[in-house]
């Protein structure tokens, strides 16, 4: 009976002791946690995880999303940022490891509007709308088109030379600036002398006549040139077939051809005169004739027909060291082709062809085949049926580092022209 009461105690023992839970023991590796604090500067917010402070577990990856205000833009993150994926991103991560205090940093930005007037353009940064950072220095370049130059800048803005091409200006401030332009002004002067004849008779034996030769883009009525002298000559409005462009609103030309013989190292002073007769600003010019050896004009000229033209070949002339060398680079003097019509007691010039080097050249047959800035006129089937005269002269250059400008001597032989007609569209040489 006493061992029976003893297990019924024992079985009652165990049962009571399964029933009953057991008490739980301290967690032997707690985790680290650490504190993050996130802030912004003026300018924008940083909206995930937001700003303030925040409590992760060690190793958490957290994203950092920043939004900037209107007329800003996010920089960079500074601070604790040894953890941060991309320091620069508006939209980037952050491993927590430690206690962190970071800031979102914004920038204001002012736009800068650029354009231009016609005559050329804005470069750099170029043209149109542009957001810049407070205070950013921002560099400026405008450059003009053939035929003009730069003016200025004009409207608003801290802008360190306004006269200036290349410059910069300070964003402090939403700017719109322009760039203006003009139409170059230019007065091209030219003082020459002109011989017709062979290259065995002296300069005098060969109707010297001073040429006096102006191209300009600047309203004048006339040109007064003072000569060496004592003498004024007023020079009249000339065009004619190496005048392309010409059209006494935008491009005017002078010229006139002085039956003297010019003086060597003589100054010819130019200066273009308005209505009333008063200088125009700016339209002053000096040529000196230098007056070295005249080139030889070109000889033994020959021209035959072929299927695309007119081809004429002459001997080449002699060489003048510094004034006539088509072969050096540059070239120092050309050759210069036209033909004039001739009968019907008419004498106009319908075809020209300057700039030549070499003493050959192709008249062309049609326009198609006409070089860009060295034909002017008709093609051989544009002419009409009538007899033409062909000549050759020959262009001499003032020698580099003299006083001279332009040409010094244009020579001509009227012994070596050549005669063609035209009948029916075909051409007989002689």
């Amino acid at each position: 009976m006493n061992r029976f009461t003893a297990l019924l105690i024992a079985l009652a023992l165990i049962a009571g002791t399964a029933g009953c839970p057991a008490e739980p023991g301290p967690d032997p590796d707690p985790p680290v946690r650490y504190e993050i604090t996130i802030a912004s500067t003026e300018g924008g917010s940083v909206t995930t995880p937001g700003e303030g402070a925040f409590t992760h577990d060690a190793g958490t990856l957290v994203s950092l999303v920043t939004s900037p205000d209107s007329g800003y833009r996010f920089v960079n993150w500074t601070g604790d940022v040894n953890t941060i994926a991309d320091l620069n991103a508006a939209s980037t991560t952050v491993t927590i490891s430690g206690d962190y205090s970071i800031t979102a940093n914004f920038v204001k930005q002012y736009n800068l509007t650029i354009s231009s007037t016609s005559g050329g353009s804005v470069t750099i940064p170029g043209e149109g709308t542009f957001a810049f950072d407070e205070g950013a220095v921002v560099h400026l370049v405008a450059e003009p088109e053939d035929g003009y130059h730069f003016v200025g800048w004009t409207s608003g803005g801290p802008i360190a030379d306004v006269t200036s091409a290349s410059t910069t200006v300070v964003m402090t401030d939403n700017y719109a600036i322009v760039a203006g332009f003009a139409t170059s002004l230019y007065f091209w002067t030219d003082a020459y002398l002109s011989l017709r004849g062979p290259a065995t008779s002296s300069p005098e034996a060969r109707d010297p006549c001073l040429v006096l030769g102006i191209m300009t883009n600047m309203v004048v009525d006339s040109i007064r040139v003072d000569m060496p002298d004592g003498r004024s000559v007023i020079i009249p409005a000339y065009t004619d077939m190496f005048s392309p462009g010409v059209d006494w609103t935008d491009l005017f030309r002078f010229q006139t051809c002085d039956p003297v013989m010019p003086v060597a190292g003589g100054e010819y002073v130019f200066t273009a005169l308005n209505v009333a007769g008063e200088p125009v600003p700016r339209a002053r010019n000096v040529d000196t004739w230098v007056g070295m050896e005249p080139p030889d004009p070109p000889t033994n000229v020959r021209a035959q027909v072929v299927e695309n033209g007119i081809s004429v070949s002459w001997d080449e002339s002699p060489i003048v060291p510094g004034s006539f060398e088509p072969a050096a680079e540059p070239p120092r003097g050309f050759y210069e082709l036209w033909i004039a019509r001739i009968d019907m007691g008419e004498d106009e010039s319908v075809y020209g062809a300057k700039g030549m080097f070499a003493p050959s050249y192709l008249i062309p047959q049609d326009k198609t085949e006409f070089t860009e800035g060295q034909d002017w006129g008709l093609s051989l089937s544009e002419m009409e049926d009538g007899i033409y005269v062909l000549s050759i002269n020959v262009h001499s250059i003032a020698p580099s580092g003299s006083l001279g400008k332009g040409f010094e001597y244009c020579n001509y032989d009227p012994g070596q022209a050549m005669i063609f007609t035209i009948e029916g569209g075909e051409i007989t040489i002689g």
